[in-house]
């Protein structure tokens, strides 16, 4: 059943034990791993995060022989992809999927590195409504209601104005006083793109491309290809870049190890940091850039991740909750891919901003109530909102905005100042293969 596009649970944060990073990875100042050697000098790259399309870059240039340092503020690599082990299997509490294989960079990706990929199936939720089990009737029903909803906000979004959003599309084509019409908006919509109706443009809805295929989760965690994309690299963990001083000579770059200087840098740190302002530029960035950035949406996508001693829920892989009350909106089997009694709540937009404030034991509690279950045996509850290195999850088409600010916001600043991550990506924001394709475009553009 033709659905919007399938790339909703793409991004968040944590943090793994060093000894979980591959070898080649530090944060010592030493070089890892060898460059061919050449009579001229080599240009200095530095790049600025070890996020996906961090790593992406990195690698590109340093397989063409290039001096390449990736900095990396956090104590891991991996960025918005954050692959845990901590309740004896390994979890992504951020980028999990990979949406569409088909000529999908991720998946030769996947191929070198071995991992191993598991279908998840999206179009044969289990739903429930106050604590009831809905029939399979009235589920399909409502997944058709939904496609009709769709087919019919096609015309609307086509006509819309810059300053019109989803929210008045759906005001116009659904009844959104229905409960099970709310729950397909909230997982559909919201844990689409991470963000209210309200928020997101109406004009640009659905304007992204997508790979054919089904949406595949990596049992071992996407840290299997963020590790294979990092071996060798020279990676300084725990340095945080606080100014980046450009002028046509070159760049110095001021972090909490110090000052490190280069010829050229990518710039990777996802949008919610670059709205945060927190990394001075010197000179500021260029007005239009600047504006771009702040036009643009970033979401918020998080994850209440429990663990049982013995299942008790049905067999599918996905489980919706029906209410305005719920915690969180559509749960993942993690028996699926984890081979594990686990299940991984999901919720965005301002339902997961607001709920960021809770603590671990009352957001955990909040789930256990929702489904009257046991108290789980272990728990990881995500908050990217509150994460000073992301901010928020991934970017989105904003009221106001549109994809040629995200084209804006990827071009260089002069000769020397790049720029990339998935907000740089207008075909495939808010995705992993999005990042790691404008990781791959910048590398190129310096290798000419």
């Amino acid at each position: 059943m033709p659905q919007l596009s399938r790339r909703q649970f793409t991004v968040s944060a944590g943090v793994l034990a060093a000894a979980t990073l591959l070898p080649g990875c530090g944060s010592g100042d030493e070089p890892r791993g060898d460059t061919p050697s050449s009579d001229a000098p080599k240009e200095r790259i530095v790049v600025i995060g070890a996020g996906m399309s961090g790593l992406a870059a990195a690698r590109r240039l340093a397989d063409a022989g290039m001096d390449v340092t990736v900095l990396e503020a956090r104590d891991r690599i991996g960025g918005r992809t954050w692959t845990n082990t901590s309740l004896g299997v390994p979890i992504d509490l951020g980028g999990a999927w990979i949406h569409g294989p088909e000529n999908n960079p991720l998946t030769a990706l996947a191929d070198e590195a071995g991992a191993r990929r598991v279908e998840t199936d999206f179009d044969r939720p289990v739903i429930y409504q106050d604590g009831r089990e809905l029939s399979p009737d009235v589920v399909q029903n409502t997944l058709k209601r939904w496609q009709d909803i769709t087919k019919a906000l096609a015309p609307l979004s086509e006509e819309a104005g810059e300053d019109e959003s989803v929210a008045t599309g759906l005001a116009e084509v659904a009844d959104m006083n229905d409960p099970l019409i709310q729950w397909a908006v909230a997982s559909e919509i919201v844990g689409e793109y991470a963000a209210d109706p309200d928020e997101l443009s109406l004009k640009w809805l659905g304007s992204e491309g997508e790979f054919g295929g089904g949406d595949f989760i990596l049992p071992g965690g996407y840290q299997q290809l963020t590790q294979h994309l990092a071996r060798g690299l020279t990676i300084k963990l725990s340095t945080e870049v606080n100014k980046v001083i450009h002028s046509g000579s070159g760049v110095r770059l001021e972090t909490t190890r110090g000052g490190f200087d280069a010829d050229r840098v990518i710039v990777t740190i996802p949008l919610g940091v670059l709205k945060a302002g927190t990394i001075a530029f010197d000179p500021p960035l260029p007005d239009e850039k600047q504006a771009a950035i702040e036009r643009l949406g970033f979401g918020l996508l998080d994850k209440v991740v429990l663990k049982f001693d013995q299942p008790f829920w049905p067999d599918a892989d996905v489980i919706g909750l029906v209410g305005s009350e719920q915690p969180v909106s559509m749960l993942i089997n993690g028996e699926t891919f984890a081979d594990a009694p686990l299940l991984v709540g999901l919720r965005g937009g301002s339902e997961a901003r607001e709920r960021e404030a809770l603590s671990d034991q009352d957001a955990v509690a909040q789930v256990v109530a929702a489904l009257n279950a046991p108290n789980p045996s272990g728990s990881l509850v995500t908050r990217w909102a509150e994460d000073p290195f992301a901010r928020g999850s991934y970017s989105f088409v904003a009221v106001g905005s549109s994809p040629d600010d995200m084209e804006t916001l990827g071009e260089p600043v002069g000769e020397r100042l790049l720029f990339a991550g998935e907000a740089t990506n207008p075909e495939f924001f808010a995705t992993v293969h999005g990042a790691y394709q404008s990781g791959v475009r910048e590398a190129d553009r310096i290798l000419g």
